[in-house]
């Protein structure tokens, strides 16, 4: 069978694959069923026959994706756990939301006939662009032949790395952006680069222990001071991350990142190997910070070699971190650095 196939939930992949080897018609001499280019499907039975994975055989490469594809990697989980999501479809190349102002003061007064402040709303309009994230690999005809016929699991390295490479990709582009991804002048920008976070140099090395708490207690009052209140969950570099389990020589018995986590404003602290050394990130998690925009779940797309030896996968997703700042051109992102 030619062209792409759009392979979605497990359920309805593996009832379309274990029901797509079926004559196209018979031939008119031996009377034996044909394929769709006309091809006998009784000479080349073995061949045919395996054109596509079994229920089962899907099922193991498919769970192996998924698997390999739901791995830490805390943001873009995160976002998805906390319903900070939205759905659209692939026809949206460009995502679009826009801030209001604020209005001013309401008017006090004690008759109707005072004449009130009118005042306008105003918009402001913003823009990132929403990508296509993909990762290919294939399997021979002859693989599948020999693990049937040998009775060998099948290798399923391959599409559990390009799941993995996927997910991957989202956290990178969630973290850092793209500056190669540009539409219309607007560039698609991450939580480390996006001009409107709120920067600083921590407090000291996390490697004294009283720079710790400092460092978030700051962070968090500047926070507030731009109506950024929580709750915020932080992605620190491993580094920083193990500095914090060091236990304070006060008496307390406490950790580092016990003493921060009794801050009532962050919700987790989590080392993210995707941040810079000496640095991490502290978000708010709100709809009015940050969301990811979903075109195209995680799926799977395959097709054939038109010799019929290979299938080569497609999986592939299209998302984006939507990071948004107010009016005044804040965010609740904060990036330290010089833990």
């Amino acid at each position: 069978m030619n062209g792409i196939q759009v392979l979605t939930d497990r359920s309805s992949i593996a009832d379309f694959i274990s029901n797509t080897w079926r004559p196209y018609g018979f031939d008119k001499n031996t009377g034996g069923p044909v394929d769709n280019r006309g091809q006998s499907l009784v000479n080349n039975r073995d061949l045919r026959a395996n054109a596509f994975l079994s229920r089962e055989e899907w099922e193991v490469l498919d769970g192996a994706i998924i698997a390999r594809a739901q791995q830490r990697f805390q943001i873009v989980s995160d976002l998805q756990a906390a319903g900070l999501t939205s759905n659209t479809t692939l026809a949206e190349q460009m995502s679009k939301w826009k801030v209001a102002s604020e209005r001013v003061a309401a008017d006090v007064s004690m008759d109707f006939e005072t004449k009130g402040t009118e005042d306008r709303i105003e918009y402001k309009h913003y823009f990132a662009p929403l990508p296509i994230i993909s990762a290919e690999f294939s399997v021979g005809r002859r693989e599948l032949l020999s693990s049937r016929t040998l009775g060998a699991d099948m290798d399923t390295v391959n599409a559990t790395e390009a799941g993995r490479a996927v997910a991957e990709m989202l956290e990178v582009i969630t973290i850092d952006g793209d500056s190669g991804i540009v539409v219309d002048g607007n560039q698609l920008y991450g939580l480390q680069n996006l001009s409107a976070r709120y920067t600083t140099t921590a407090a000291g090395d996390f490697g004294t222990l009283s720079n710790v708490y400092e460092t978030f207690r700051a962070t968090l009052s500047t926070m507030a001071g731009r109506r950024y209140y929580g709750p915020f969950r932080v992605y620190i570099a491993n580094a920083q991350y193990f500095e914090m389990l060091k236990h304070y020589s006060d008496g307390s018995s406490e950790m580092a990142l016990d003493r921060v986590l009794k801050l009532p404003q962050i919700m987790s602290i989590e080392p993210n190997d995707l941040v810079d050394d000496g640095e991490f990130l502290m978000v708010q998690m709100t709809p009015d910070v940050i969301d990811l925009r979903v075109g195209l779940d995680m799926e799977t797309r395959r097709w054939e070699a038109p010799d019929g030896s290979r299938l080569y996968y497609k999986v592939m997703m299209a998302a984006v971190p939507r990071i948004k700042t107010d009016y005044a051109g804040y965010t609740g992102v904060a990036h330290i650095t010089s833990c």
